[in-house]
């Protein structure tokens, strides 16, 4: 059951990492990302800050979805 749930959730993260924007404003300067299928957003100082969220959700759900795969085929007979 656990394996469902962690590919659900990786589906989950890979799907709004994929789906979500980043974007600025300049004065004063922000670094904004957002997720519009959950309706999830923040502002950050720096870039880095945006890029990390929006590529870590991506790739986390990709280690999820690529650990459940690999798991799977080991635990076939």
């Amino acid at each position: 059951m656990t394996k469902w749930i962690l590919l659900t959730l990786g589906m989950f993260l890979f799907f709004n990492g994929m789906m979500s924007r980043t974007y600025s404003y300049s004065d004063p300067d922000r670094y904004c990302w957002q997720m519009d299928y959950i309706n999830l957003y923040s502002c950050f100082a720096s870039p880095l800050g945006a890029q990390l969220v929006v590529w870590g959700a991506t790739l986390l759900g990709a280690a999820l979805i690529v650990g459940c795969f690999l798991y799977g085929r080991r635990k076939r007979v």
